[in-house]
């Protein structure tokens, strides 16, 4: 086998541009397919890409928290690939040189809504004591609770891997809901997990007007 001893091996700018190409070229196979193909390719597509964005805002959001993962994070970001990736999914933004501020900003997301992001769910005595609500609304996954006469907005995501919980069932005297997945316990109005300290339910702000609910993102 012949090679060339004074080529260099490919940088991690060349495998970059080579998964960037690899994506364009993807898009416009995309494009080139029938209409109903094409929506249906279309909203997988979508799909995979709010599913790993949920994922990688609620990395960034954990290593933001933490003073040892907020500097990590920074350099994570000097990587052109990491960086490409994040700012894709508007998870961050990036700021010139010149321009003052930080360099790295985690965004809250404006998805279809009013333009001060609150987003309209359901009405407020759909609620109940007894049973979660869950919705959708601005790319969110959102779970309903109502403790203490109150009416709490979190994500719809365990602390522990993530799955929903909107069939988990609420000690309504403790104010407990437990996830029917692997029996983590919640405090419904504080989201603080009971099992493990470490863990809790990501909460939104909510809002009631003209007795609907309005939950705002992250």
């Amino acid at each position: 086998m012949n090679a060339n001893p004074s080529s260099d091996p490919p940088s991690a700018a060349d495998d970059l541009e080579a998964l960037a190409s690899r994506v364009d070229r993807a898009i416009e196979a995309l494009n080139s397919l029938e209409p109903a193909a094409r929506e249906r390719a279309i909203a997988a597509r979508e799909a995979i890409e709010a599913f790993h964005k949920a994922g990688l805002t609620t990395i960034v959001r954990r290593l933001k928290a933490d003073p040892r993962g907020k500097e990590l994070l920074f350099e994570l970001v000097d990587d052109p690939g990491v960086c490409a990736l994040l700012a894709m999914h508007g998870i961050i933004r990036t700021q010139p040189p010149a321009a003052p501020g930080p360099p790295l900003e985690l965004v809250q997301i404006q998805m279809p809504g009013d333009s001060s992001g609150w987003h309209p769910g359901p009405r407020a005595d759909e609620v109940t004591d007894e049973k979660p609500l869950a919705f959708e609304a601005g790319g969110a996954k959102i779970l309903l609770l109502r403790a203490k006469g109150e009416i709490r907005a979190f994500r719809n995501a365990c602390a522990h891997v993530g799955l929903p919980l909107e069939r988990g069932m609420i000690d309504v005297e403790a104010s407990v809901i437990t996830c029917p997945w692997h029996g983590f316990r919640y405090a419904a109005d504080t989201g603080e997990c009971l099992s493990a300290p470490q863990c809790q339910l990501e909460p939104f702000p909510i809002r009631v007007v003209g007795g609907v609910v309005e939950v705002k993102p992250s």
